[in-house]
């Protein structure tokens, strides 16, 4: 009687100073100790709890903020190295932010930069060009054929980007190179764009070269009324600046002109008045301005050579600053490279940019339109490779189906005097696709914030944070669009390695943590998630990885190898234990049972109901004696902390970057996983997934829209982006730490609209 009363005496509890900790030790007021397997209970119960308590205790120097009621009184104030996972993911962002800073240079040709690096400006003005083997094509057939070319594009406005859509926006200083302009592409020279306006002297010129250097223009004059004209001459250079045609024989209404002209003394300049910003007749010569017999953009070469034979009129190019080209090693066999400098095309800008051109069909000539480039990349595709380099696939311009329905061209206006139609033309173009690719809808302008506020801009508010800006309507680097949208539909979402979700439907914002900035997803810490509403199912895999890979990553430890599945609705976890992080040496095998519920919109609770070490059951003691397990090891670690009896878990901040944000609404444990809730946000704008090419009927996809987001070294404004994987019938699997490895291995489409198709199926599946 004296044990069984002795054991039901109130224990008091005295300092352990030898472990830090306070311990309980069990007397009577009659001075009977506890039997000694009583005694034997309670302190595996204890060193169990304690040593599960000192686990986690260890996990982070700081205790979290974010869980109500953690303190850090009574926590270990130690420090662990970085987890891995977050160690790999700063590595791999310091390797590609290493590419993002390189300064291009390659055969002899460099670039400078002039400002500093941000996610919208790689502060450098201009990019090198290589060319081999294109029929570069201005604008239908005016243009020349490039055998090869090193050149420097050049931004008309210093800090601006190159718009391949705006060709009055760059400048081509050309170096060295050969380009041979054939008769159809003299011909749409003279004839479609030199002479081609409103009070023309000439029309219906044509230009054949011929075989021992000269030139043969016909064409109709206009005196009174239009009669037939014929020259023969040559080209030659005049200046550095000049190209003259010199007419050596001149025929008029078929009747030779020649001897007539010398002996009235009459020169061409009489008989017809030319004089236009590209050409004048200047006695028998026609002179033309080299930098300008194209449309925009200007040219800035200087011709060293000109070689004519019924071929065509090869030019022969030499500014003196390049002996020879080296081609750099990633140089398509045919086609274009672009190194360095901001080259944006639709809403998409890569920066610091290394991007080839190179035709889908290696028989055919590669005919590349700058005018009408948006037609050949809606017909062609991207590869990426991880280090951001892209790879464009282009049909040649001539196999297009839009080339058949081009509209006829216009005349060009007198008082421009030259077929200045082209540029308006392209111009007209541009602003009716601008429109498009900034064109935000009411219902995403109109919407209100979420009510939660994310915990990045509680300090901050909207528009007052440096670095923010009001964008103009041509602000290249910027767009209207408000915060990045992203829906995912039946999607395998992983965060990071093995940590991740199902889910099944969930729309969000991703928010920089600065205000105005672009969201950046190669840097997870840069930008919050916040979630407007869904439904995701945590597998009970993914949840012991966020365990095993992450919130256990360090040493010494007391928790290994956590193992995770439903047992009647309730979450068993078995694992091995290490009491004080290394006593004993060995991982003692433990099994925990209990709920895991919602306690409010931010915080998940797990609350064991049975605890097992070696096989013998602890908990049942610990509540006789109305000992919490805070109590005997207080603890915290970043999104964990053991709060009473309960293991409280802030879904802010467990997850490794970037922070997810959302009311949480339910919890539940099932077979498949851990199912949360998310409460819907009210007033807020959702993507919209569009509905053409079927791609809203697709079963597995994620879909971005809206706002500036910077993928690869790609900065995307306005964004509209559909990733799925076309190989896989089921759920998709998007890694988000992972995505440029996945993204390089399938294929990546532009519709003429700007918006992206991301395919991660492998290339040839």
């Amino acid at each position: 009687m004296k044990d069984k009363d002795a054991f039901r005496d109130k224990p008091r509890c005295k300092p352990w100073a030898a472990r830090g900790h306070r311990a309980c030790v069990v007397a009577s007021t009659s001075g009977w100790r506890v039997p000694l397997r009583a005694a034997v209970a309670l302190l595996s119960a204890v060193l169990f709890m304690s040593a599960c308590a000192g686990a986690t205790s260890t996990m982070n120097a700081a205790p979290s903020a974010d869980l109500p009621g953690s303190s850090a009184s009574g926590a270990q104030a130690t420090s662990s190295p970085r987890p891995a996972i977050e160690a790999a993911k700063a590595q791999q962002l310091a390797f590609e932010q290493s590419i993002a800073e390189r300064v291009p240079a390659a055969s002899g040709m460099s670039m400078k930069r002039s400002r500093a690096l941000t996610l919208r400006d790689s502060g450098i003005d201009g990019s090198l060009m290589f060319a081999r083997d294109v029929d570069f094509r201005v604008t239908g057939d005016i243009g020349f054929m490039i055998h090869d070319m090193a050149a420097t594009l050049v931004p008309a406005r210093a800090g601006e980007p190159i718009v391949f859509d705006d060709p009055t926006s760059v400048m081509i200083d050309v170096h060295r190179g050969e380009v041979t302009l054939d008769s159809a592409k003299l011909t749409a020279i003279f004839n479609r764009y030199l002479f081609r306006y409103q009070g023309s002297p000439l029309r219906n010129m044509r230009v054949v070269p011929q075989d021992g250097g000269s030139l043969r223009i016909t064409g109709e004059m206009h005196r009174d009324t239009w009669v037939p004209i014929v020259l023969s001459g040559s080209l030659a250079m005049r200046s550095a600046d000049e190209l003259v045609f010199h007419a050596d024989h001149v025929e008029v209404a078929g009747v030779a002109a020649d001897k007539l002209m010398q002996a009235a003394h009459v020169k061409m300049a009489d008989l017809l008045r030319v004089h236009t910003p590209i050409a004048r007749l200047d006695g028998d010569d026609v002179v033309m301005q080299v930098a300008k017999l194209t449309p925009p953009p200007a040219l800035r070469m200087r011709i060293a050579n000109i070689a004519t034979s019924a071929a065509g009129v090869r030019f022969t190019l030499d500014d003196g600053t390049l002996p020879k080209i080296d081609w750099p090693a990633n140089m398509p066999a045919r086609g274009m490279l672009l190194q360095g400098g901001d080259v944006k095309f639709m809403r998409s800008m890569p920066m610091n940019i290394d991007m080839a051109l190179t035709p889908i069909d290696a028989g055919t000539p590669f005919v590349l339109d700058l005018y009408h480039y948006r037609d050949q990349m809606a017909a062609g595709y991207f590869t990426f490779d991880e280090a951001g380099a892209l790879d464009v696939h282009l049909p040649s311009f001539t196999a297009v189906a839009s080339v058949a329905n081009e509209p006829p061209q216009q005349i060009g206006s007198a008082n421009a005097r030259f077929n200045d139609s082209f540029i308006r033309a392209q111009q007209a173009s541009l602003a009716q696709a601008r429109l498009v690719w900034q064109h935000v809808p009411q219902s995403l302008q109109s919407a209100s914030a979420a009510r939660a506020m994310p915990v990045s801009l509680r300090a901050a508010l909207s528009g007052r944070a440096q670095g923010t800006r009001t964008p103009t309507p041509n602000d290249e680097r910027h767009s209207p669009g408000t915060t990045a949208l992203i829906h995912v539909e039946n999607v395998d979402f992983y965060v990071a390695g093995r940590i991740g979700f199902h889910v099944r439907s969930l729309d969000a914002q991703m928010v920089p943590k600065t205000p105005g900035q672009p969201v950046d997803l190669d840097d997870p810490g840069q930008y919050d998630i916040r979630i407007i509403g869904g439904e995701v199912v945590e597998p009970w895999p993914a949840m012991a990885a966020l365990f095993n890979d992450y919130l256990l990553d360090y040493e010494p430890r007391s928790l290994n190898d956590l193992q995770l599945k439903p047992m009647d609705g309730k979450l068993e976890v078995t694992g091995g234990i290490k009491l004080w992080n290394h006593f004993p040496g060995v991982w003692l095998p433990t099994t925990m049972s209990g709920t895991i519920v919602a306690r409010d919109e931010r915080h998940l609770v797990y609350q064991p109901t049975s605890v097992k070490v070696l096989g013998v059951p602890q908990a049942a003691l610990l509540r006789a004696l109305d000992i919490p397990l805070a109590s005997l090891t207080p603890f915290t670690r970043k999104g964990v902390a053991l709060q009473g009896n309960e293991l409280v878990f802030d879904q802010y901040t467990v997850f490794p970057p970037p922070v997810l944000q959302g009311r949480l609404a339910s919890a539940t444990v099932t077979d498949d996983g851990l199912v949360l809730k998310f409460k819907r946000e009210t007033g807020v704008a959702l993507a919209r997934p569009p509905d053409n090419g079927g791609k809203s009927a697709a079963k597995s996809y994620v879909w971005i829209e809206s706002g500036d987001v910077k993928m690869f070294n790609s900065l995307v404004t306005n964004a509209r982006t559909f990733i799925k994987d076309s190989s896989n019938s089921g759920a998709m699997k998007f890694d988000l730490y992972g995505y440029r490895r996945d993204v390089s291995k399938g294929t990546v489409r532009m519709g003429t609209d700007g918006a992206l198709d991301v395919d991660l199926a492998a290339r040839g599946k």
